[in-house]
């Protein structure tokens, strides 16, 4: 017998409480309030409309294609395949173009059975897949007005995007009108910003940045005014899109805090295409939700001021360590994790990468605000000394600095990073409790070492919280409150080639859901994971990403975007979605 099914009787509730059930129609036997207009619809716009669109655009409008679409017929073009081909992996290369995005997969559609590859002969076809049909290549607020305008009257699915970073694939979307924020690339500083209205607070040193502004960017503009901010660390990261409304880590974190932290300000256009501040003093819900509530979620944010700090030094200590023995080495691995509460203690952070195929480590740390690696080189030394005191071992101890962090960052990103493969991603948040209890660190190190036989892992570890990150546990946002209990971010991810099938990917898909991420959920099950980098299926994703503000998040999306025009999976809303954020269940 099947019993009534109560969660289908209480989402129509809800549905017809948020206006989602209103001005329903019917074409083609299709319920379109229910399911998005697709370009095999009826109620797709004409061309005659697009036309008419494009001109309140400034001319604006784009049609987007793959971008390896000049390998194949019948749009073959042997001077822009040949770029492709060399390029392909290149971050800046593909950031470029409104259909280039950082992971492959995200530019495929299985539902359609659509790729387009460089490397698959010229006469196969080159699928549109989830890359959208039209942008928008947005150079005011403006333009995405017009935009929001069009998509909401047409129902049309609605992604926005700046260079295409992002590990969860929410600016993508197939049969989308895509907002491409990319050359909105405006940086002005500030010696004394106040938040607008907010008359009774004191200036501070600030920068606001447009929506197209990349993290290589603007690490150069702040060397030149000899300042630095809490921003990440990769070249094609848009400082004022998804990853400061996802919360933000950076290597400054236990310095100052998380980039959510040091948000003052933002500019958004809103569902009903309004452009609006949203600060502290005005539509303090809007701002509560941008810190963390994740992007592409409740508008198109135009623009974000940030916290300045005054440069300062670092100090950079590298640790390389190879250890035969599986065992020993995995031993090794858990006296790190145990080392790390020290660490956070002195102020540092960093990164580290562990091989399993190789049994070695790489260990980045850095010492923000030091200027004496005398010290650092003491706290280091117990654990220089435990790995190489394994027989057989090789390890290598440096240091650079100190130098100005501005100056250091700039260095190190050299305008591109290596993308272009296909990718996904799961992660957990390490609490520092965990760490300090009498078998966390083994429990961990074990976890790591039963998931790292499979397709010869990598983890990387992210030691970016801790610090002013958890001293800031006073700052009401909407960021995973994981956050503030943790010191590190792990994360590892699973690949494939172009060869495939769609099939095989689903079953990579489920066993890193199913049956990986798990073993890491399970060492701490009260802890999250960092919304920007995790598992897209994630099984719980309201709790593991949000934790107890996802009750309030979804009050604020039902407020300022009840029809729900801006939806992506996984985000603040969209249980109520299919997983292509196409149509409603």
């Amino acid at each position: 017998m099947k019993f009534f099914d109560f969660s289908i009787a209480f989402s129509a509730i809800l549905f017809f409480q948020l206006g989602l059930a209103t001005d329903d129609s019917y074409s083609d036997g299709r319920y379109y309030s229910r399911c998005r207009c697709l370009p095999t619809d009826s109620c797709w716009p004409t061309p005659s409309e697009w036309a008419s669109f494009n001109t309140s655009v400034s001319g604006s409008l784009i049609a987007v294609k793959p971008v390896a679409s000049p390998c194949h017929d019948p749009t073959f073009d042997q001077a822009a395949c040949e770029d492709a081909k060399t390029n392909y992996n290149s971050s800046a290369w593909r950031g470029s173009f409104p259909g280039g995005y950082q992971q492959v997969n995200f530019e495929t559609s299985a539902v359609k059975n659509e790729s387009c590859y460089p490397d698959t002969p010229r006469s196969s076809p080159c699928g549109q897949g989830n890359v959208p049909v039209y942008a928008v290549a947005a150079t005011s607020p403006a333009q995405i007005q017009k935009a929001v305008d069009f998509a909401r009257e047409r129902n049309l699915r609605l992604v926005i995007k700046n260079s295409g970073h992002d590990y969860l694939g929410r600016s993508a979307g197939r049969g989308s009108l895509q907002i491409w924020t990319h050359n909105m690339k405006s940086i002005e500083f500030s010696d004394s910003f106040t938040p607008e209205t907010c008359t009774w607070k004191k200036g501070e040193e600030a920068v606001t940045i447009g929506a197209g502004v990349q993290l290589k960017q603007l690490y150069s503009a702040l060397k030149d005014k000899g300042k630095t901010a809490v921003i990440g660390l990769a070249n094609t990261v848009g400082a004022a899109g998804g990853y400061i409304q996802g919360g933000g880590h950076s290597p400054l974190g236990p310095w100052k805090g998380m980039a959510s932290d040091n948000a003052y300000q933002f500019t958004i256009v809103t569902a009903d295409s309004k452009h609006i501040t949203a600060n502290e003093c005005q539509n303090s819900d809007l701002f509560w939700a941008l810190r963390g509530g994740g992007g592409g979620t409740f508008g198109v944010v135009t623009s974000v001021t940030i916290r300045t700090f005054p440069d300062a030094n670092i100090v950079v200590s590298n640790l390389n360590a190879t250890i035969p023995d599986r065992d020993q080495f995995y031993s090794f691995i858990a006296d790190f994790h145990a080392f790390l509460p020290k660490f956070d203690d002195a102020g540092g952070s960093g990164y580290y990468y562990i091989f399993h195929e190789t049994n070695s480590v790489i260990i980045a740390g850095f010492s923000a605000g030091q200027s004496n690696p005398n010290a650092t080189e003491a706290l280091f030394a117990p654990l220089v000394q435990k790995a190489r005191a394994y027989p057989n071992s090789k390890v290598d101890w440096a240091q650079l600095g100190p130098f100005p962090i501005s100056i250091g960052v700039d260095i190190s990103l050299t305008g591109t990073d290596v993308t272009g493969g296909n990718t996904l991603l799961a992660s957990r948040l390490v609490s520092r409790k965990f760490l300090e209890s009498t078998d966390g660190p083994k429990r961990l190190s074990e976890a790591l070492k039963a998931l790292g036989p499979n397709q010869n892992t990598i983890f990387i570890g992210h030691i970016v919280a801790g610090g002013q990150v958890a001293r800031n546990k006073g700052i009401d946002s909407a960021l995973n409150p994981s956050w503030r209990k943790a010191l590190t971010h792990i994360v590892f991810t699973r690949g494939w080639e172009t060869s495939t099938s769609f099939a095989e990917q689903a079953v990579i898909a489920r066993n890193m859901t199913d049956v990986e991420t798990p073993i890491l959920a399970a060492l701490e099950p009260e802890m999250g994971a960092y919304i920007n980098e995790a598992d897209l299926n994630e099984k719980r994703w309201q709790k593991v990403f949000w934790g107890e503000n996802y009750d309030r998040l979804l009050r604020i999306k039902a407020k300022w975007d009840g029809k729900e025009l801006f939806m992506c999976k996984p985000c603040i809303g969209s249980e109520n979605w299919d997983a292509e954020s196409i149509c409603r269940k």
